[in-house]
């Protein structure tokens, strides 16, 4: 006999990928019902800049696994979408024992934003649903997607967009490392900090920058990226000029010997 009447579970599920279907085989294990709280095109939109999938569409294939029995595009985009969409969900099914089911990645109830409002209306959390470890990313899917991600001894980048004198990169520096000294003869760029701490040093100026701060180096300065904390720096790169090339690049000094 399962647990409960109605196993919930809310996200973008864009693209739909294997680790959800865990996730969804697990929860059906539990409940009589599987039902998704689809995050619509708006909220994605606002979290990542555009959808890679429309929500008709996600619904369309989530509908499709034997498992769901029903999936509910949500009908706000704001921080509080979920938490809407399961209060509304248990008001049209109060006499249901319900379940929320959470991924291998929110193992954390602190950090699991509908926790409070779950436990208000005696809806239970489930931990760990489709395994403990997170199978597979949304994010790591399309990232690939768009660009593959090309490998440092510093750390790692992958480019975001580009277009006519603009690329647009991430930078993911680990800690301890940094970038060789170097200059461009065809570019300026501009770095903007996302998470993390770093250095930059711009001919004889150093700075240190934090999250949410940016700098701008011109064309032909000395420059160079320091990862002086202990997590992993995450910087966006913006690169402006008549020749985006990767090899406008002069090194003058390199810690991994490739002057």
């Amino acid at each position: 006999m399962k647990n409960y009447d109605i196993a919930l579970l809310s996200g973008g599920f864009d693209p739909v990928h294997i680790g959800h279907l865990a996730m969804i085989k697990e929860a059906k294990e539990i409940a009589n019902e599987v039902v998704i709280l689809l995050n619509s095109d708006n909220w994605l939109t606002r979290k990542k800049g555009k959808p890679f999938m429309s929500s008709n569409q996600r619904a369309n294939i989530l509908d499709e696994f034997k498992s769901v029995s029903k999936v509910i595009i949500q009908t706000n985009d704001d921080d509080d979408s979920s938490n809407n969409a399961i209060k509304k969900f248990h008001e049209l099914n109060d006499d249901k024992k319900i379940c929320y089911c959470n991924g291998g990645d929110r193992s954390q109830e602190s950090k699991i934003r509908e926790a409070k409002l779950c436990k208000s209306l005696n809806i239970d959390l489930k931990f760990g649903i489709g395994g403990v470890q997170k199978i597979e990313s949304s994010s790591k899917l399309i990232k690939n997607h768009l660009s593959e991600v090309d490998n440092r001894p510093w750390g790692n980048f992958h480019i975001i967009a580009k277009g006519n004198g603009y690329q647009i990169k991430e930078i993911n520096v680990l800690s301890g490392k940094r970038l060789s000294l170097q200059k461009h003869q065809h570019r300026s760029e501009y770095w903007q900090v996302i998470s993390g701490k770093g250095l930059v040093y711009i001919e004889s100026d150093l700075y240190e920058l934090k999250p949410n701060e940016s700098i701008f180096i011109p064309k032909g300065n000395l420059h160079r990226l320091e990862n002086n904390g202990d997590e992993i720096l995450t910087i966006i790169e913006i690169q402006i000029g008549n020749k985006i090339l990767e090899d406008d690049i002069e090194r003058l000094e390199d810690d991994f010997g490739r002057l």
